[in-house]
């Protein structure tokens, strides 16, 4: 990310994933869009901090990430999300219509009971689950032993399945 260039394809890569990871932890899409956008120039002027090897400047970005979320949040409280634009921070996937309506379906459940959870066991679960860090990432993003975010995806799972089967 030495230049100008390769930090626009590393934004190209990843913006998408950052964007949905403070979506679903503040529910509401022009401040998950501000936020994507203070967090994506942050990890650009602060790069140098960063050691590139091994998804490094991901990690920062999350992190930095997660702080404008936790200040977002002190600052004022968040608006509820549209149905349209929590589905449009999805990934796109090609499914058959059976499955676009089941996903719908189900996706707005657990849309609604993931944010439901504590705010911590929500994070964890969106940092794991949505973009792909390893427990021991999660554990720098996060600033806690990697112990512990193994303890709260489980606890998170379990809350979740006890949500999900109530609603059946």
């Amino acid at each position: 990310m030495g230049d100008l260039r390769h930090f626009d394809q590393w934004v190209q890569e990843h913006q998408q994933s950052v964007y949905t990871y403070i979506l679903r932890m503040i529910g509401n899409a022009q401040d998950a869009e501000d936020l994507t956008q203070d967090a994506l120039m942050q990890t650009y002027r602060t790069k140098a901090r960063v050691a590139p090897e091994s998804g490094g400047y991901l990690k920062w970005c999350f992190r930095i990430s997660r702080n404008l979320v936790i200040d977002y949040r002190r600052k004022k409280r968040p608006r509820g999300a549209e149905e349209e634009e929590l589905e449009r921070a999805v990934d796109a996937r090609s499914l058959r219509p059976e499955e676009v309506y089941e996903h719908r379906v189900k996706g707005g459940e657990l849309r609604e009971e993931l944010l439901a959870l504590p705010e911590k066991y929500r994070e964890a679960l969106l940092l794991r689950y949505q973009v792909d860090l390893s427990y021991e990432e999660i554990a720098q993003v996060m600033d806690v032993p990697v112990t512990t975010v193994e303890t709260r995806i489980h606890r998170a799972k379990k809350m979740l399945r006890e949500r999900l089967s109530r609603r059946s």
